[in-house]
């Protein structure tokens, strides 16, 4: 076990938590205490019990005892109240001190999941795309959650700890000698037991990267879920989760079996301990009775305590590794955070004329060039298709022109200007992307079309429909704009949900409209209704269509074709003398009126 990492991890719980840290810590120790006093609190009862007709004298009682008289005694009705008066605080106490801890719990879990969920949001898309969803949803999850556990064990430990010393320092003005032999047990067996320390570090770590596997596993199966009944491949996948299962499974109980032996440990050594205690109080060190029940009173309080050290280290030291993880993700997003808006680069004026891909080149390090030497220009209002064999860098145009990849050599040009140099994400509210699978949320029409455009009105929404070729289906839907579109929008079929993401797109007004093969899963007739409201849209904005069907990329003013990394331009409309159509800010109404179908209610 080292040092550093458990301090480290303090020192994050305490920026966290601020003074709900320390508050948590004094009401457990303030808990732990009140055990002991409520303990104390049975000695005058016994008394009565014991025939102590006259009552007890008030100097017998723990704490307070020393402010009476000695001839002042106290009988049994007031004992038992200042008996129930005392257990009802402490049950306040107890009730307080759980939901203060849990609020200090959850801002530390709050606290490193939000910033990892920022750091992902903040990064570069090549550095999110590389790296596993399964493992950043994970991360998100299992081991923030993790943390929770690792909080809550430090919290006991640095209890455990100042009660330790809190017992010892009473102790030690009974008996020095026997103080000192009992902390010199308890760290002796402490130090025994570092082995098992040292596993709940290795099973922490094992147990994380297992816990990644299966969730990488079961959203690949999940995801696949059609294709692997079509195969008969469930098995597979069971059988898969069953060996991971069996891996952590075995691993725990090693671990729990560790533990345990621990545990035993404790308990001889604490009894051979109590047993070594008593001869050498009485037969070396010849101490008075009630000092002998004093202390073996405080040595009974230590040596649980130093039982609850080892537990609380084991169980801190399986969860440190989720922690210790999570801040490495976070600081591996943060080095790579896409480029700071500079004050003054958020302006960015509509696309008027063009935008240019000037000698670009991408290589993404394996080798051969992606994309070389790379120029052509997509025109303001018009429709350019890019069409070419798998892997040949349409996608990667397509996310350099969103400024979500920087070419490796070259420049993108917007009316001139060098993309890099212009605001991105000033940039990316121009510009509206229509993906192959045209993902929808698990939640209304409305919420989908709503996440181009939050402040979107329904008039709004529903021209955005009518220019997709999406307002009939939705206008005969029982709820229109709220119905629900099931997870992943299963309720709709493929071009149902195609014409939404289209309509979503469409909602931002952009001054570029992607279309990155999103007509490629679709039947033909569903196909022509795409193509005639991209034809509708025509001299709005600028249009990029990725795509191999020659039926879509028929439309394009051009068509830009890739091979082998150069491009050709192989079929062009007359572009001379054509004034492009000036796009509208994202927000504001379509440029064509659309009057909502009677149907809808009205």
């Amino acid at each position: 076990m080292t040092i550093g990492p458990i301090a480290d991890f303090a020192g994050f719980v305490l920026r966290r938590s601020g003074g709900r840290g320390m508050m948590a810590l004094v009401l457990l120790l303030l808990g732990s205490l009140s055990e002991g006093v409520s303990i104390l609190l049975l000695i005058p009862l016994l008394q009565f019990a014991g025939g102590a007709g006259g009552g007890v004298p008030m100097a017998g009682l723990p704490l307070v005892g020393h402010l009476f008289d000695p001839a002042t005694r106290l009988s049994l009705v007031p004992l038992l109240g200042c008996f129930l008066a005392f257990v009802t605080a402490q049950a306040v106490l107890t009730r307080f001190k759980a939901v203060h801890v849990a609020r200090m719990m959850q801002l530390c879990v709050d606290a490193i999941r939000l910033r990892l969920f920022r750091a992902i949001g903040a990064a570069r898309w090549t550095r999110v795309a590389a790296t596993r969803a399964a493992d950043l949803q994970q991360a998100l999850t299992g081991d923030v959650e993790r943390v929770r556990a690792a909080v809550y064990n430090l919290l006991l430990l640095l209890q455990a700890l100042v009660m330790v010393a809190i017992y010892a320092v009473l102790a030690a003005a009974i008996s020095p000698v026997m103080t000192l032999f009992a902390i010199g047990v308890g760290s002796v067996v402490l130090l025994a037991l570092y082995p098992v320390r040292r596993r709940a570090t290795r099973f922490g770590e094992t147990l994380g990267a297992s816990l990644a596997d299966q969730q990488h596993m079961i959203s690949e199966f999940l995801a696949g879920m059609k294709v692997a009944k079509a195969f008969n491949a469930e098995a597979g996948y069971a059988a898969r989760l069953e060996a991971m299962l069996r891996d952590v499974r075995e691993e725990m109980i090693r671990f729990a079996r560790a533990t345990a032996n621990g545990t035993l440990l404790f308990q001889l050594v604490g009894a051979v301990a109590a047993v070594g205690f008593i001869h050498v109080s009485v037969a070396v060190l010849h101490l008075p009775l009630a000092r002998i029940a004093v202390l073996l009173f405080l040595f009974v309080r230590i040596g649980p305590r130093f039982n609850m050290i080892q537990d609380s280290l084991q169980q801190l030291l399986s969860h440190l590794p989720a922690w210790q993880d999570s801040r490495r993700l976070i600081a591996r997003f943060e080095a790579d955070r896409e480029k700071a808006e500079v004050a003054g680069l958020a302006a960015i004026p509509p696309l008027r004329q063009e935008i240019r891909f000037d000698q670009v080149g991408m290589d993404y390090g394996a080798g051969l060039p992606v994309l070389r030497d790379v120029s052509f220009a997509i025109p303001a209002g018009r429709i350019t298709a890019i069409a070419g064999p798998s892997g040949s860098g349409k996608t990667t145009l397509a996310d350099m022109v969103m400024g979500l990849v920087e070419p490796s050599a070259g420049r993108v040009l917007l009316d001139g200007r060098p993309l890099a140099h212009c605001g991105l994400r000033a940039w990316r509210d121009r510009v509206a992307y229509v993906p192959q699978d045209g993902f929808l949320l698990n939640d209304s029409i409305a919420a989908n079309l709503a996440v181009a455009a939050p402040g979107a009105d329904p008039a709004q929404m529903w021209a955005a429909l009518e220019a997709s070729g999406a307002a009939g289906f939705v206008a005969r839907m029982p709820a229109g704009l709220d119905t629900v579109v099931a997870d992943r929008g299963i309720r709709l079929s493929g071009g149902e949900r195609q014409r939404i993401a289209l309509a979503r797109a469409l909602l931002r007004r952009p001054d570029l409209l992607i279309l990155d093969e999103a007509t490629s899963a679709l039947d033909e007739d569903n196909e022509t209704l795409i193509i005639r409201s991209l034809e509708r849209l025509r001299g709005t904005m600028a249009i990029l269509i990725i795509a191999h069907r020659a039926r879509i990329t028929a439309i394009a003013d051009q068509v830009v074709r890739i091979e082998q990394g150069r491009v050709h331009i192989c079929g062009s409309a007359d572009l001379d003398g054509v004034v492009p159509f000036p796009p509208q800010r994202a927000g504001r109404a379509p440029a064509a009126s659309v009057t909502r179908p009677a149907s809808h209610g009205e």
